[in-house]
């Protein structure tokens, strides 16, 4: 399985590595853990990423 990958729309692409990899993608889970999460529990991560994120994002405007 492969790993799936959640981003957001200013999410840049393309690392010295891989010009398929993501930067500093929202969530990363490996296609094992993601098959094994509930709804509930993706969302929660989600959520929880995306708070992190909006925090992160207005904290070095």
């Amino acid at each position: 399985m492969r790993a799936v990958v959640f981003v957001t729309e200013q999410t840049s692409k393309g690392t010295e590595r891989s010009p398929q990899e993501y930067v500093d993608p929202l969530l990363v889970r490996t296609g094992e853990a993601y098959a094994r999460l509930t709804f509930e529990e993706l969302h929660r991560h989600l959520c929880d990423a995306l708070r992190d994120y909006e925090l992160q994002r207005y904290s070095t405007d």
